[in-house]
């Protein structure tokens, strides 16, 4: 207690020290309050886990390699025999290997020795043929130890066979070991070894952010759109479905049969606004295009937010019009003010698009200008 009352006097106003302030760091979004500052690429390779990490290899290779291979295989796992994520050049097997180490650092000697053994042993045994070219991949890139070695082939190859006994012998398999025996010495010898090399990290995160899976795998937004181009008529178009319907609506509305051009031509409005529909229908066919382009292969964001203003609108088209170019403008003027929040093409959608999207539920028949009645 003494002690105490001798500590709490000697912090009088003279001595007493007041932390500094936080300096402000600026306007906060409400994605800042939901999810924290935005974690940059490059470092976020470096908290991604072992299989993450092979999956962003994998992207990369399929995404900004597609003119150079036929097929990628990620062969990551307990029995990859030194192999991650495989590339292939040729359907008779010509290949590049890219190696992933997931480590905390840059990569040193010790943390390569195994893997030069495993494509040693592996390609002695014949299980599978020397690559073309063999990467290693780490978020941490390599240390100067090993830059140099990569750089001097015959030096990387004389210390493989130095510490093969201490890296090597007992690291290959689980099951045995593996000596350098004269046979499998004189395997290793006829190696070039000038097909080891590495991947840098930040040409990894350049080259992966030209591919349509970076947004998903590292967000900062989608990228910038272009202008849809507007095709001219042709006449196979006015076979689409959504143009039929169209020319159904306008019939509907001036009591007369409109099936051709020439005919809507005479109605100038009508006609103003079939070209604007058109305009519409090829906002939202780009912004299909846009989807596959932009995001993996694999992604239904475009039929999702279709499906979402098929929602929308599908009562309010099947309600009772006036006529079916009535339906038309009122439909579209309903999905262009539909407040959709969750779909991930909704940062470059635009109201064309939303317009765009219910002549493409109409060219599948999901909604109709005219009841069937009617026609």
């Amino acid at each position: 207690m003494q002690q105490l009352t001798k500590l709490t006097t000697t912090l009088t106003d003279e001595n007493l020290i007041v932390p500094e302030a936080p300096k402000s760091i600026g306007l906060l979004t409400n994605s800042d309050i939901l999810f924290g500052s935005p974690i940059p690429a490059i470092d976020k390779l470096k908290i991604v886990s072992n299989s993450e990490f092979e999956d962003i290899i994998r992207e990369w290779v399929v995404g900004f390699c597609a003119t150079k291979y036929i097929q990628v295989w990620r062969a990551g796992g307990a029995n990859d025999k030194g192999r991650d994520v495989v590339a292939y050049y040729t359907e008779d097997g010509e290949y590049d290997n890219y190696q992933s180490k997931h480590y905390d650092h840059p990569l040193m000697p010790s943390d390569i020795w195994k893997e030069l053994g495993k494509l040693c042993y592996y390609t002695f045994d014949k299980s599978y043929k020397l690559p073309r070219k063999y990467y290693f991949v780490s978020p941490q890139g390599v240390g100067p130890s090993v830059g140099d070695y990569l750089k001097k082939p015959e030096e990387l190859k004389t210390e493989l066979l130095k510490v093969w006994d201490t890296h090597c012998k007992k690291g290959i398999t689980d099951k045995n070991e593996i000596p350098l025996s004269e046979e499998l010495k004189l395997h290793i010898d006829s190696i070039d070894f000038s097909i080891f090399t590495f991947l840098d990290p930040q040409t990894l995160i350049d080259q992966h952010q030209q591919t349509n899976y970076f947004a998903a795998r590292f967000g900062g937004g989608l990228k910038r759109r272009a202008k849809p181009l507007i095709q001219e008529m042709k006449d196979e178009e006015m076979r689409l479905r959504y143009v039929e319907q169209l020319f159904e609506a306008y019939s509907d509305h001036t009591a007369k049969s409109i099936q051709t051009l020439t005919e809507l031509a005479s109605n100038a409005d009508l006609l103003t606004h079939f070209n604007r529909q058109r305009e519409y229908f090829y906002w939202a066919d780009a912004l299909n295009q846009f989807s596959r382009d932009s995001l993996p292969t694999d992604n239904t964001c475009f039929e999702d937010l279709k499906e979402e203003i098929y929602q929308g609108v599908v009562d309010f088209s099947n309600a009772r019009h006036s006529s079916g170019y009535e339906n038309v403008v009122k439909t579209t003027q309903e999905a262009a003010r539909l407040n959709l929040q969750s779909n991930a093409l909704l940062s470059v959608a635009q109201t064309q698009d939303k317009k765009g999207i219910c002549h493409h539920l109409a060219n599948e028949n999901k909604i109709t200008w005219v009841s069937n009645e009617s026609i």
